[in-house]
């Protein structure tokens, strides 16, 4: 007997298996969270439905190795998680900077002073007095059609991946002071992708007490108090697995996904404690592309007003170009593109043709190349719809208006028995970073080994 699954067909059967602690989901907070389990002596049992670890962190390799980040990209400042893990490791990590440019009115002209000029904007902000959405805050502080405030709009919708009616504006408060705390405004990136701090993080669990399991779509947590069942379909059937506590590191997006939905997880009880939270918290919406090129063409192009050679390091390029407003380049010859919020949810669904050929098109207009000539030197082009990935359903979280609390009430444990990390559930102002999701592994795994002695 038979049970559809994809396109495959799985024989039903039912595997059952135990552990101390099992983990749901073998993102960066889980595999956090299973070392230091595992460090106390506990059994520990991951069970992910890729087949791969790293949840929204995936290197993939160029035919020529250059490695293409699909997800997480960028170490945003120097955060002790991500800066312990580098040094233990010994992990070559590259700071990225260089001249910013700016594409607006037809002209494409370097900007020195692009994000002092958002930070206007955003010092400006503050958490006194009642919440509110960063799009009501612009209205009343910058109520005419000022520069700033538009390219405030386009900072906070592309960085955070938000809608700006929606974004609580004492959220973005916390945030920027959390960024200030790490050294934020600094970014850098792994020399070898980001798949070299998954190394790292897989190497320090001890395979005599950590179980991966990959292929293991969870479709049911059962539990009562000390007593969780995980019920899942395997490429051997399906299976049972329990233990007496569980950390949960489903995605935002699958945490709120309806029943019945794909990649859904039925929770019996419901997690009532946490539906006020849920409603309060947004999954972004974003679209990256990185395209590879045979040369980098964009250093022989000559801006106006500048000298040959002018566009050799830049780092980024901003526009307010309909789909890809946002590029950068790296040492090899790729750019990467960036759409987010409303650009993102216009892309989201669409084919890999249609997204190359809006990407495509937006570097024509901003470089003034003509798209037949960057069709001619265009090798591959990579891009994963994390929208529409049933296992994300999105791309990492912000938080609604009066949701202040919302981050802290869906990390909180419920009856010593299921505990909750990943990006969503960090209220230091760090959601939506991997630090910030390693961060949650470690609170999660400290939470549990007291209840584990109980």
């Amino acid at each position: 007997m038979y049970a559809a699954f994809g396109r495959q067909a799985y024989p039903i059967s039912i595997m059952t298996e135990s552990a101390d602690v099992i983990i749901v989901g073998a993102g960066v907070a889980g595999l956090t969270a299973a070392r230091l389990l595992a460090e106390a002596g506990l059994r520990v049992l991951i069970l992910d439905a890729r087949d791969r670890t790293g949840g929204r962190v995936w290197t993939i390799h160029a035919a020529d190795g250059v490695p293409v980040e699909l997800g997480a990209e960028f170490i945003h400042g120097l955060p002790r998680a991500t800066v312990e893990r580098i040094r233990s490791g010994h992990l070559e990590v590259r700071e990225f900077g260089g001249p910013e440019w700016v594409y607006a009115d037809g002209q494409l002209r370097q900007s020195e002073d692009f994000f002092s000029r958002i930070k206007s904007v955003l010092e400006k902000m503050n958490d006194r007095g009642p919440d509110r959405s960063f799009a009501n805050f612009l209205e009343d502080c910058f109520p005419d059609e000022d520069p700033a405030k538009l390219w405030g709009l386009e900072y906070v919708e592309g960085f955070h991946g938000a809608i700006a009616e929606r974004i609580s504006m004492h959220s973005l408060v916390r945030s920027r002071d959390a960024e200030k705390r790490v050294e934020g405004g600094r970014s850098f990136r792994f020399a070898r992708g980001y798949e070299s701090l998954l190394g790292v993080l897989g190497d320090a669990l001890p395979p005599a007490l950590v179980s991966i399991r990959l292929n293991a779509v969870v479709r049911a947590v059962r539990w009562a108090e000390q007593n969780v069942r995980v019920e899942a379909l395997t490429r051997n059937g399906r299976a049972e697995f329990s233990a007496p506590r569980a950390i949960v590191t489903l995605p935002l997006g699958v945490l709120q996904a309806p029943p019945g939905a794909p990649g859904a997880v039925l929770f019996e009880p419901a997690l009532e404690e946490k539906a006020s939270a849920l409603k309060l918290l947004y999954m972004g919406q974003t679209i990256r592309i990185s395209l590879i090129f045979s040369e980098r063409w964009w250093e022989k192009i000559v801006a106006r007003g500048n000298e040959p050679g002018s566009l050799h390091d830049m780092s980024f390029v901003y526009s307010h170009l309909e789909w890809f407003p946002t590029w950068w380049a790296s040492s090899a010859a790729m750019l990467t593109g960036w759409a987010a919020s409303r650009r993102g949810e216009r892309l989201n669904g669409k084919s890999g043709e249609f997204i190359k050929d809006k990407a495509l098109d937006s570097l024509s207009a901003i470089f003034g190349v003509p798209r037949q000539v960057l069709d001619t030197m265009l090798q591959s082009w990579h891009v994963h719809d994390w929208q529409a990935d049933p296992f994300s359903r999105g791309s990492y979280s912000y938080v609604g208006v009066g949701g202040e609390h919302a981050q802290a009430e869906l990390a909180a444990p419920i009856a010593r028995t299921l505990f909750f990390a990943g990006e969503a559930t960090n209220s230091e102002g760090h959601h939506g970073t991997v630090h910030g999701a390693i961060a949650t592994g470690e609170r999660a795994a400290r939470e549990v080994m007291p209840a584990q002695s109980d």
